[in-house]
C-alpha cells in the first residue's frame, strides 16, 4: 500500500523453483487480496470448491480434467501465477488441444471463459485472457443410432473379444445401452449409484439442481453383473485419469466395431437408448430428462424417431389427396 492505494507489482521471477517457493510463502501468509498475485493452482482449486454445489458432477469432472491439464501446462512453462496468463499464453494452451474435436474444444473454451470470468469477479485479474478465444465451427452431425441388427453384431464381437477386459466389455456395452450414459460417465460410474428396491434395480443417473434424483431401471441380470465386480468402480481402477481411462475403452471399441464390420463410435449407444424409448412412444420430455438434455435439444436431435412427428406428416400428406 502506498498513500492508501494498492500498488500492483510483478514478482520479477523467471525461475520456476524460486517462484514456487514465493508462491508457497504467499499462500501460507494468506495473500489473496486485490492486486496481490494468486497462483494458478490456488485459483483452480478455489473454483472447484466454489462450484461443487452449483454445477452437476459430470460438468465438475470436466472442469477438473481441464484444470489438471492447465496446471501441468503452466508447470512445463514455468508459469506459477494467474497474472502470468496473458491472452497469448491462454491461446497457446488452447492450441495444445490437438486431439479434440471442434465440439469438445468449444466446450472447453466455454469452461475457460467461465473460470477466468470468475477470477475477474474475485478481483484476481483485471480482465479475462480467455475472452478473445473463439470456438471452432461445429458442423451439423447426424444422430445415428445403431440398428438392432448392429447391436447384436456388436454384442457378439464383445463376447468374442480376446483380452482381459472381455467380460467387463460386455457388461459396459449393455450398461450404456440400458442407461444412455456417455462413455466417460459410464466408465467412472460408481456402484453406490445402484439401488435395489420395491421397483427393482435402479441406477441414479444424475441429481438435478432442485436436488431431485433422476433414476433409470435396469435389468436384474445386468445389475447383478455390475454389483459382483471388484471395487466401487466396475469399469475403472481409479489409478488412471478420466481421459486415459476413456481413451483405453474407446480403443477397445474401435477393435470391436471393426470385428463386427460396423463403422461406429460408443456415443451411438446413447443414441440407440433414446431411439428405443421414442419408438415405443415414450414422451420426449421423459427421454430428455433421462439424457440430461432439454426437451428442445432432444426434439432437434431425435426428431425422425418421434412417432408424433411422423403421424403429423402422414396426416398432412393425406390431406392433400382430397
Amino acid at each position: 500500500m502506498q498513500n492508501g492505494q494498492r500498488v500492483r507489482r510483478s514478482l520479477g521471477l523467471r525461475d520456476w523453483q524460486a517462484a514456487q517457493r514465493r508462491a508457497r510463502e504467499m499462500e501460507a501468509e494468506g495473500i489473496t487480496t486485490v492486486g496481490e498475485p494468486v497462483t494458478v493452482k490456488k485459483a483452480t482449486g478455489d473454483f472447484e470448491k466454489d462450484a461443487d454445489n452449483s454445477i452437476k458432477d459430470t460438468t465438475l469432472k470436466q472442469y477438473r480434467f481441464l484444470f489438471k491439464r492447465l496446471n501441468e501446462w503452466c508447470q512445463q512453462r514455468g508459469l506459477v501465477f494467474l497474472r502470468q496468463l496473458s491472452v497469448v499464453e491462454v491461446r497457446d494452451f488452447r492450441n495444445s488441444w490437438t486431439t479434440y474435436s471442434p465440439r469438445t474444444a468449444g466446450k472447453h473454451i466455454e469452461r475457460m471463459k467461465r473460470f477466468f470470468a470468475w477470477c475477474v469477479e474475485n478481483h484476481w485479474l483485471d480482465q479475462s485472457p480467455a475472452k478473445p478465444l473463439k470456438s471452432p465451427k461445429v458442423g451439423e452431425t447426424d444422430v445415428v443410432p445403431f440398428t438392432e441388427e448392429e447391436v447384436d453384431r456388436i454384442l457378439k464381437a464383445c463376447r468374442s473379444y480376446k483380452g482381459a477386459n472381455r467380460d467387463r466389455l460386455v457388461v459396459l456395452t449393455l450398461f450404456m445401452l440400458a442407461t444412455g450414459l456417455r462413455i466417460s460417465d459410464a466408465v467412472t460410474f460408481s456402484k453406490s449409484k445402484i439401488t435395489n428396491g420395491s421397483d427393482g434395480w435402479m441406477v441414479e443417473l444424475r441429481t438435478m439442481k432442485t436436488g431431485t434424483a433422476v433414476a433409470c431401471p435396469i435389468q436384474n441380470e445386468l445389475a447383478k453383473s455390475i454389483m459382483k465386480s471388484e471395487g466401487d468402480h466396475p469399469f475403472w481402477t481409479g489409478k488412471s485419469d478420466l481421459e486415459d481411462r476413456t481413451k483405453n475403452w474407446r480403443k477397445i471399441y474401435t477393435r470391436v466395431f471393426k470385428a463386427a464390420g460396423i463403422k461406429g463410435h460408443p456415443h451411438q449407444f446413447r443414441h440407440t437408448f433414446a431411439k428405443r424409448l421414442l419408438t415405443k412412444g415414450t414422451p420426449v420430455g421423459f427421454v430428455a430428462s433421462l439424457l440430461g438434455n432439454t426437451e428442445e435439444v432432444c426434439r432437434k436431435s431425435y426428431a425422425k424417431w418421434l412417432p408424433e412427428r411422423q403421424n403429423a406428416l402422414n396426416k398432412a400428406v393425406k390431406a392433400t389427396w382430397s
